[in-house]
Order: structure tokens, then sequence, then C-alpha cells
């Protein structure tokens, strides 16, 4: 590893908006409108619905409507999102009101807990459209999404294709496409009779006008095989198990009676779409027998074999870090030893825009004028040389298993100037390793809090948790909704999961392949993605940490991270480093 001071490290977030902003530009909508029928896209709804633009397909047998189908996110299959380019071809020798019909793509949640369907791009336009979503229980579906049109969406004449629609389906957690129904590995148009037309207001299934619906009886999966329990510290056991194949959850069961009976009152999982889980909250010394459980959307499996892990007895704590930012100011000789302050240009971020040590700063607590609180900044006044940044950093990485938390206060409201909507910043807490391109032991775990939304979020307040293998290889969990406010942020890392709390809740869990492989830093950040560059008034965006704390290779739940807390603080232990 190359010492710091020598060569920063080009930032973990170097190319990351754009993976993840995935509504279709204008341009390549338009690019594959005139690739499809070599029309121009650019006219009025009356003539674009009438023309009949023929492409080489055949119309035999595709009954009254034929769906041209390209997979905007073909490149991705394993992420959060689905992204269908569709578009809609009249068969029949007359018009039809696009009103009376509807298209539904099939699907699998993968035990996603939420679907959020979105129409990105559409000439004439997405208000001419409406979508919902809706249950079913069929080989590769257990939930459709329905793209239906006003009466504003006007006729398609005979013959006629609409333009495409760039339909979006967000799911907040990675999912696999490819035992969707209605997924096909294609970026370019094509027939596929997998997205269907149906007379609108139809039953799911019922009033076919185009296309094949899924059908058939979906069976229960297979009992999950292999699993495995393995003492990670005197609190915790980890747990590990092969997929069962059609599975879209997990739901693990946990008892001290070896033989039990998996039901209501001993489940401590749902809904885990991975197969890897950490229980924490355990006694030291004590055996615990774990069985796991597949569902799908015809039901949940019989049950795992059982398996089981003892506890090793609690002795001398867990070598641990804390640091309540109780110093006079950035430039205390104690503050500089333990944490760095970024002034090196680079991403993440508006290109342009700088990284000031003076965005950085210690301030009392407005509660507590005992305390004090460690505050990032980041300014804009919408031009991005104009605008500056603020990062500290561990000047150690030697953190990788175990469990990290952060006092955080995120806000949504500027410190000064009017909250603009078109302004991204981004507030966080994370850790790292040094970053080098195509590194294979490269890893980070972030929470990033975007007030304003962004990354395809629109301007939806959103929390990223994200788990990082390499430069280019990640998985992302969406928390939709305002975070202003103080939360207690908790990681966990054992050898086989990675979990996410906020404030006591289990938000995410992340699989064994995201595990960090070496030492990591511990890092936080404010830094605009976006920024409204009409605006020219000045504004501030930022975040206080009033504490941060790791514990190595001990597994703690949020209340146990809370009584270190409290118990360090009543000792009037202001930082505290016994991490080797």
């Amino acid at each position: 590893m190359e010492p710091r001071s020598i060569s920063p490290r080009v930032d973990q977030h170097q190319g990351r908006s754009s993976a993840r902003r995935r509504a279709a530009p204008r341009g390549r909508a338009v690019a594959l409108w005139r690739a499809g029928c070599g029309c121009f896209a650019w006219l009025s709804l009356a003539f674009v619905l009438s023309m009949a633009c023929h492409p080489r397909e055949s119309f035999a047998g595709t009954g009254d409507f034929t769906v041209l189908y390209a997979n905007y996110n073909a490149a991705a299959p394993n992420d959060v999102i689905i992204e269908a380019g569709i578009r809609i071809r009249n068969n029949t020798g007359a018009s039809v009101p696009l009103s009376s019909i509807a298209v539904r793509y099939w699907f699998t949640k993968n035990g996603a807990t939420s679907v959020t369907p979105a129409c990105w791009w559409w000439n004439p336009s997405c208000n001419n459209i409406v979508l919902t979503t809706g249950t079913v229980a069929a080989p590769g579906a257990d939930q459709y999404v329905e793209i239906g049109f006003t009466s504003a969406a006007g006729s398609l004449a005979p013959g006629a294709m609409t333009e495409a629609i760039d339909l979006g389906i967000q799911l907040g957690v990675d999912v696999d496409e490819a035992d969707d129904y209605s997924y096909r590995n294609q970026s370019s148009f094509s027939e596929w009779s997998r997205i269907t037309v149906h007379d609108a207001r139809s039953a799911p299934l019922s009033g076919v006008r185009g296309g094949t619906p899924p059908s058939g009886s979906l069976a229960r999966p297979p009992a999950p095989t292999s699993l495995v329990a393995t003492a990670a510290s005197p609190s915790a056991i980890s747990l590990r198990w092969s997929a069962s194949a059609g599975a879209t959850s997990y739901s693990v069961y946990r008892s001290t009676t070896p033989g039990f009976t998996p039901g209501a009152g001993n489940r401590i999982a749902s809904a885990e779409t991975s197969t890897s889980y950490s229980s924490t909250g355990l006694l030291a010394s004590t055996t615990y027998y774990y069985k796991v459980t597949a569902s799908n959307a015809a039901g949940e499996s019989a049950a795992s074999g059982q398996a089981s892990a003892t506890t090793p007895a609690g002795g001398a704590a867990a070598a641990e870090l804390f640091d309540d930012f109780s110093y006079t100011g950035t430039d205390d000789s104690s503050f500089l030893a333990w944490w760095s302050l970024r002034s090196w240009a680079g991403g993440p971020g508006v290109d342009g825009a700088r990284w000031l040590p003076s965005n950085v700063s210690l301030v009392t607590d407005p509660l507590d004028s005992s305390n004090k609180l460690m505050r990032l900044k980041g300014t804009t006044s919408g031009d991005p040389a104009g605008s500056s940044h603020a990062e500290v950093m561990s000047t150690s990485s030697k953190f990788r298993l175990g469990t990290y938390a952060a006092r955080m206060k995120f806000y949504d409201m500027p410190l000064s100037g009017a909250r603009l909507f078109a302004d991204k910043p981004i507030e966080t807490f994370f850790t790292i390793t040094d970053y080098r391109d195509n590194d294979p032991d490269y890893s980070e775990q972030d929470f990033e809090y975007m007030p304003n939304g962004g990354w395809g979020q629109g301007d939806r307040s959103t929390m990223w948790l994200t788990s990082w293998e390499t430069t280019t290889d990640n998985t992302s969990t969406l928390v939709s909704g305002s975070h202003d406010g103080w939360h207690t942020l908790v990681l966990q890392i054992t050898g086989t999961t990675i979990s996410y709390y906020i404030d006591g809740e289990l938000k995410a869990t992340h699989a064994a392949r995201f595990v960090p492989e070496e030492g990591q830093y511990l890092s936080f950040q404010v830094w605009f993605d976006e920024l409204d560059a009409s605006e020219s008034s000045s504004r501030t965006y930022y975040e206080d940490a009033d504490w941060v704390y790791f514990a190595e290779d001990a597994i703690l739940t949020p209340a146990e991270v809370d009584s270190k807390i409290s118990a360090l603080r009543a000792s009037s232990v202001a930082r505290k480093d016994t991490v080797p």
C-alpha cells in the first residue's frame, strides 16, 4: 500500500453516479426510435400514433397486438432495477384507442419488499401513462407492472407502432432478473411474446390481445440444504446455506432446544434474500440450534436440516476504537494523529469542486454545551468551480471484521441558503480500502444519505446502503424517506455477512462476496453529485457526527453498541484505541 501522503487515493465514488442513473436519456430514446423504423421521433401526437413504421418482423400469429422489447439494463441483470423499452404494434385493421388496452410486464420480486414502477421517458408524454402493480402466482412471476394509458394518449392506427416507453421498476434490493418471465437478454428491439397486451381493466391473466402470459401452477421451493452455523463471537453466530431453486426469500428459525419445530414463535428473520445470516444478541457459552425455510409466491418450503453452534465464553473486552470528537479544533495534534482532512482534487462529485479542510470543524452541541460535534460542510452557488466538498478519513486502515457504528445527524435543510432540489448533496459515513482500479481486494461499505434525491430517485430523500466487492461490482439497498435528524448507524461485518442497521432496525443484509479482504479506513464526506446551475445564490449543506466506534472481531447488536458508548462516556473516556 502506497503512503497516502505521497499518493492520495483516487476516490471510491469515481464514476458512480452514471452507473446508478438508469433513466434513458432523451438522446438514446431518439436513437432507438430512429433505429427501429427510420422515422423522425419529434412529431405531433396524432402523426406519431398514426404513422405506420414497419420493422422486418412478421405479423403472423401475433394476435391483435405485438410487443417489441429492448432490455435497457441488459448489462446489469442483478441490480436494484428493471428497465425495459417497450413498443406496441397494432396488427388489426382498425384504429384502437390506447386507453382500451394495457401492457403487462411479469417478474419475480426475489424477496424485495417494495416495487416502484416509473415511466422514465415516452414521447409524447409520460403524463399519458398510468402504472399499477399486481400479484400473481405463476412460473417466473409473482408480480406484474401494468402500463395503462389515459384518453389523452390518443389512438394507434392500423399497422402503426408506438414510440418506445422506457419502463423502470425499482425494487430497493438486488434481484435476479434472469428468472423473470418477461426478462430477455437483448439490447435491441425485437418481438417478445412474454410482455403481454390485454384489454384494459381485465383480470391479470385474462383479456389477452397479444403475447403469451405466464401459465401453470407454481410449486413451493425445496428446503434449503447445507446449512452451517459458525460462532462469530460470544454474542453472534453466522449462518450460511445453499440456495433453493425457485425461492424468492428465506426465513430463519432459532431455538436452544435441539430437534425444535419451526414456527412463528421462534422465527428470527423472514424475507431474507441472501443465503447467509448473522444471528446476534446471543448469550455467551450457549448452544443455539437453527433451521431455514425457503419461500415463493406458492408458499413456504419444509425446513432445512438443523445446524448448531456454541458461542464462546465472554472474556476480555474486544479491541475497540472510540472517538467522541472532543477536540479543541481540527488543528489539534490529537485530532490529526487519528484523522486526515482531504485537500487534494478529484472525485467523487461535480468536476472542478474543491475539497477544503476548512469545511470540517468542531462545533458545540446545541443540546449539550459540554459536548462537541464534528461538522462537515459542502458549499455551492451553482458553479462547480466555486463549489466545495469535505472529507475526514482515519489515518489508519486497520478496520475489517467486527462492528462499526457512528452517531450521525443528517440534514434536509441547508445550514444556509435555500434548499434547491436540483442540488444533489450526499451526506455520508462509510468504510473503504485504498482505491485502485480493478483491484480484486477493493472494498467499501456506505451509508449515503441524499436529502434531495438523485441517482434515479427523482427528488425523493433516500438513504443508500451499498457494499462494494471491487471498484465495479457492488450491491445497494435503498431506504426511501427523510432521515433528517439524529441516527445511530451500525454496520456488522462477519466472515459471511454484512448487515446495516439504522436506529436499531436491520435495513440491509449483503452477501459474503462483499466482505472486505483487507483493512479499511473510517470516513465521512459531504459532496455534490449535481448542482442547480440556474441558481447563483449561496447554499451550504452539512452533516454532524457525535461519535464513532469500532469493535474488532466482535458482532454487537445496536443495543450493545449503545451500552458500550454509555459506559465509555460515563467513565469520561473521550477517545480510546486498542485495535492493533
